[in-house]
């Protein structure tokens, strides 16, 4: 009886971490997806998958037989319509790990960081700000300008200040630090000289590739508007107040 008990509780817990797993992944995998247009292409499959169950429980064999096909074929499917977001999730895994270990930007540091956003913003001073989450972005480094240096308002207004040798690049944040400067992000490098995305510069598109393959965030202001603009997961909230700015930073850094 007593190892009987014993048995029936090891299952139970590999049960329960089976549940918690499973659960765990596909919460990852909807975080990852967020505001995207893949979310809607995975309830579509969610939505076939459901209309193959049914078909089957209730016997509808020449709609059952039609979905059974269609799911047959799920995995190539999910290959060619998720092969960017495939490749973002193994980028991520690859680099941190399923779970990650997020790197924390304390609220005065971020305050830092809006603050000289807002100066730059109405000095008219074009400025891309790197924040580094989860996935690590030390091989932005490689031909950057290196910095050791507390996140200060005043010192990133100076960086990007017009007669500095550093303001033309980004800027990298790691937790309170600020490690880089004159950071050119290699995709724009190469692309700069293409079509442009609805029409926005450099530093807007640099700041979009930044966030498609890592969970950084970027602080972008406009040269030509000053306007404010924040890129994350490879989406861009363009032209946003200051004060919207402040919000979405702290709900994103989960600040609030």
């Amino acid at each position: 009886m007593e190892h009987f008990l014993n048995s029936s509780g090891i299952q139970i817990i590999k049960s329960i971490v089976d549940i918690i797993s499973v659960a765990y992944l596909f919460y990852f995998l909807y975080k990852l997806f967020e505001n995207t247009n893949s979310i809607s292409i995975m309830k579509g499959f969610v939505f076939v998958i459901a209309i193959y169950a049914i078909a089957n429980f209730v016997e509808l064999k020449t709609l059952a037989w039609i979905f059974k096909y269609v799911v047959g074929y799920f995995v190539i499917l999910v290959v060619v319509l998720f092969q960017p977001e495939i490749r973002r999730v193994l980028t991520r895994i690859g680099q941190s790990g399923i779970a990650g270990i997020m790197i924390k930007l304390s609220k005065e540091t971020l305050n830092e960081i809006t603050k000289a956003s807002y100066i730059l913003s109405e000095k008219k001073m074009g400025g891309l700000i790197i924040i580094e989450r989860k996935v690590g972005l030390k091989h932005l480094l490689d031909e950057a300008i290196l910095l050791d240096a507390t996140v200060k308002s005043e010192l990133l207004v100076s960086i990007f200040y017009k007669g500095n040798v550093l303001h033309d690049g980004a800027v990298l944040i790691e937790g309170e630090k600020i490690v880089g400067g004159a950071i050119i992000v290699p995709s724009v490098r190469i692309d700069a000289v293409k079509d442009k995305i609805a029409g926005l510069g450099t530093r807007h598109r640099a700041g979009i590739a930044v966030t498609i393959e890592t969970d950084a965030v970027c602080v972008i202001i406009s040269e030509e508007t000053g306007s404010l603009s924040i890129a994350y997961d490879g989406n861009l909230e363009y032209s946003l107040s200051y004060e919207e700015s402040v919000r979405r930073l702290n709900e994103i850094m989960g600040l609030e």
